[in-house]
């Protein structure tokens, strides 16, 4: 005890000793996590460069909160860009900028977040600036030379300044933010008179007039079309496109046909033309219809598409006069007359191995015996959870005995709850809202021989659940298990099907392995490409190397036969 009480005693006055050393010595405490000059102060500390832009910032009123500690990011111009500035707007010197003037500028530009030029795309920026309006990024080639333009009027001269707040990106001319509305600008366009009368009969004008002050802020954008345009498709005022689209005579009337056209138009978000070519489709403001989207070559193209078998040309938005910000939004034009369509659903036997990347290679490509491995990443419509997988791609060949797929070629997907996938997500084909069976045909195989339904599972083993935009099917489905024996009515009633074309397959026993297995019906929402997925069951242990994919059909539930057609080794529909 009397050694604990020392012990104590000691501790005691070290700790005294130790607070009259801290009272009698100036302790230095280092609160920035970096020794660079933030913002504000880097911008005085560089008067060649940046001084008339710092008396800018200076009169705002931000050089406080620029001065301490946080994450933004700054484009600053430099002393000429501001001279070129004050001539344009004459003003004889920053002086002459009132303190609203000024803090619109700065906040303009101004992000309260810290970007790098290499996070920059060909587009909007990721966040808004403090004025409200999103900067808009692209890249400019001049002798060889290529430079980061800033809403095409500016261009980065010295990029990524590091600073103890931020980065800062030096530019070679003021910004200037949008002004108008979108329906301002359409409105002072006699070129889209048509349309801007439109506008106003639907509503819709007062929509596009409106600058929100919803946190966060709506957009809109427009997708406008020029007089010429609806001309070429033989409207040549307003009353011809309300006399041809009209069907109730008030196109206040949502259910009105030119009500819908309109609606059909506007996209209720920001998006620039690198924003719609990088998606598939885009919600419009008529409910439940959307807009497909591609990027050919350098066109960015509305609803072209391969539908029922049949190509259906695009509309090009027009680069010129596209990617406009406005106070609303974004405005662009289209280069023809487009609106949305009424379709029916109808069945789609979607080939899961004929993809666009595949098809780029002919030496590959429906090649008999031909294989080829695809990495995690290559496949624009496909994706799965680990990067050391991979999805195969093999070529039967339309004679092949063994493997009688539907245009000899199909997918190998191995799946297991170890190292194998665990899920697998596919893009759909182009499917018309309405609700559809789905159908997975695949080869059934396991690791020492094809399991039927009423074999007891050992060995191998994959048991899937499907899921159809994140909701899960009725019905699971199984890789290693083969469709029954029986009649098509028989097999109907247990949830299998016959796909292939029996008259093509000498093999018999490789015609049974060809499985059709219902997993469910589904109500598409929207006419547009979906996402169906694939998850492994806790049951598969180690799973299946040998899951071999073929097709996925959707058949509408009303169709006249789930069952046919049959699917021929050579490509070929046959209706018995």
């Amino acid at each position: 005890m009397k050694k604990n009480i020392n012990n104590i005693t000691i501790i005691a006055a070290s700790m005294i000793c130790l607070f009259c050393l801290i009272s009698c010595h100036k302790v230095k405490i280092v609160t920035a996590t970096t020794s660079d000059l933030n913002i504000y102060p880097y911008l005085q500390g560089n008067p060649d460069q940046f001084s008339e832009w710092a008396k800018i910032v200076d009169k705002s009123g931000y050089a406080g909160f620029l001065t301490a500690y946080g994450s933004y990011t700054m484009f600053a111009p430099t002393n000429d860009a501001v001279r070129l500035y004050l001539t344009a707007v004459n003003k004889p010197s920053v002086d002459a900028f009132t303190e609203a003037e000024a803090k619109d500028m700065v906040t303009f530009h101004l992000i309260q977040d810290t970007l790098m030029t290499n996070q920059f795309k060909d587009g909007k920026l990721p966040t808004v600036t403090m004025y409200g309006q999103y900067l808009v990024s692209g890249v400019t080639n001049t002798n060889g030379v290529s430079s980061v333009t800033i809403n095409r009027q500016a261009l980065i001269t010295q990029g990524n300044i590091r600073t103890g707040n931020g980065y800062i990106h030096a530019l070679d001319h003021v910004l200037k933010p949008a002004t108008k509305s979108s329906a301002q600008l359409i409105s002072d366009d006699p070129s889209l008179s048509i349309f801007k009368q439109a506008l106003v009969a639907t509503g819709f004008f007062d929509t596009l007039n409106t600058i929100s002050t919803a946190t966060p802020k709506r957009w809109f954008t427009v997708l406008a079309e020029t007089n010429q345009a609806l001309a070429d498709s033989g409207i040549t005022s307003y009353n011809a496109l309300f006399a041809k689209l009209s069907n109730t005579g008030n196109p206040l009337n949502p259910l009105d046909s030119l009500h819908i056209y309109v609606a059909y138009h506007i996209i209720p978000e920001a998006k620039y033309l690198a924003d719609i070519s990088s998606a598939s489709s885009h919600f419009t403001l008529q409910p439940l219809e959307v807009l497909s989207s591609k990027l050919s070559v350098e066109k960015v193209l509305i609803n072209d598409l391969e539908f029922n078998g049949v190509h259906e040309p695009g509309v090009e938005l027009t680069r010129p006069s596209s990617d406009v910000s406005t106070t609303t939004g974004v405005l662009h034009i289209a280069s023809s007359h487009f609106r949305a369509k009424l379709r029916v659903p109808f069945p789609v036997y979607w080939d899961v191995a004929d993809f666009p990347e595949v098809r780029k290679l002919p030496a590959i490509f429906r090649k008999p015996g031909a294989t080829l491995d695809f990495a995690y990443g290559t496949l624009k419509d496909f994706n799965w959870d680990n990067p050391a997988n991979v999805m195969t791609y093999s070529g039967d060949g339309p004679a092949s005995s063994n493997f009688p797929t539907y245009f000899g070629d199909h997918l190998t997907v191995p799946m297991g709850t170890t190292s194998r996938h665990h899920w697998i997500e596919f893009r759909t084909p182009l499917l018309v809202k309405g609700k559809y069976n789905i159908w997975i045909c695949y080869r059934a195989s396991k690791g020492s021989g094809a399991l039927t339904s009423s074999t007891p599972i050992s060995g191998s083993n994959c048991p899937v659940q499907v899921s159809f935009d994140g909701v899960a099917t009725s019905r699971q489905f199984n890789f290693c298990i083969q469709r029954p024996l029986g009649t098509d009515g028989e097999l109907l009633a247990l949830g299998w099907k016959k796909y292939s074309d029996s008259s093509r397959i000498a093999n018999s026993t490789a015609y049974q392995y060809m499985s059709g297995k219902f997993v469910g019906a589904v109500d598409v929402a929207t006419t547009d490409r979906h996402i169906v997925r694939f998850d492994v069951q806790p049951a598969a242990g180690t799973g299946n190397p040998n899951n071999y994919l073929d097709m996925i059909h959707f058949i509408p539930v009303d169709w006249s036969s789930q069952f046919l057609p049959r699917m021929g080794t050579n490509g070929a529909f046959v209706n018995f």
